[in-house]
């Protein structure tokens, strides 16, 4: 078991780095302007709200004209890019910490964020998996467990801050998997590369492969918050502002609420 604990380090080492050389290239490579020109606008959004988002990005765009372009990802990722420079008009993260980073550092246009949506954690198995009383029954279980690198996605912070609450992380940390984000870890464990996995709520819901064995207590981690924010470049795109006023509101509600999302306004 020690050996597979060196073997998942490195993975996550190796992640970290292609990661960080891909960040870099985005930033050389392509200007800093707008993503999409002058009728288009780019959002960094958490991978979590994949579906969510490009289902609200073609009612906007219907509504008004205006193309949404999407690059999904592991939010403290998608923040290191922003910080590098990669272009940008608007971020929804799923957790306080990514952009608190781009507040800190000036790349968010004052008075622009504002908490959107909630989610909850939970763990999943294949589906012929038996459910679970309690987190720390992983640490008592076989497998391989799935969680997004708590360095690249909050999901992965969450993950830990949970087994740590329930006093099972030293139980599970040698058969833990970190992924890229909290897609790639209900990935692995629909292919079976993971026997469990703590991913969204959301994300559960959305995968054929796979069944929720457990609802994580809230009071085991952090606030699952997704902040929204307009990009200090030029002063902010309007477009932009309205295409986070439009997921802010009734319309961008209603398809959250579809999605299992709990809109913080509504």
């Amino acid at each position: 078991m020690a050996g597979v604990g060196k073997q998942i380090t490195g993975m996550a080492i190796l992640m970290r780095v292609v990661l960080a050389f891909a960040v870099m290239v985005i930033a050389l490579t392509v200007g800093c302007g707008n993503g999409g020109g002058d009728d288009a606008i780019l959002v960094l959004a958490a991978a979590s709200l994949t579906d969510t988002l490009l289902e609200a990005g073609v009612v906007f765009e219907e509504d008004s004209g205006v193309e949404v372009e999407f690059s999904f990802g592991g939010s403290n990722a998608l923040a290191r890019q922003v910080e590098l420079g990669a272009p940008s008009d608007a971020v929804i993260f799923a957790g306080a910490a990514p952009m608190d980073r781009l507040e800190a550092s000036d790349q968010v246009l004052a008075g622009s964020r504002l908490e959107l949506l909630r989610n909850r954690l939970v763990v999943i198995g294949d589906g012929g998996a038996a459910q679970l009383s309690d987190l720390s029954d992983l640490a008592s279980l076989g497998g391989r467990i799935a969680i997004a690198d708590p360095e690249l996605a909050p999901a992965g912070l969450y993950a830990k801050q949970a087994f740590e609450a329930a006093g099972s992380w030293e139980g599970v940390e040698s058969r833990v998997i970190p992924t890229l984000d909290v897609r790639a870890a209900v990935g692995a464990v629909d292919t079976g590369s993971a026997a469990f996995g703590l991913v969204y709520g959301t994300d559960a819901a959305v995968a054929s492969g796979v069944e929720v064995l457990y609802v994580i207590p809230e009071g085991l981690h952090d606030p699952i918050i997704y902040p929204a924010a307009i990009i200090d470049r030029e002063g902010g795109s309007e477009v932009a502002r309205r295409f986070i006023g439009f997921l802010a509101g009734d319309a961008g509600g209603v398809v959250f609420e579809r999605h299992g999302f709990v809109p913080v306004s509504r």
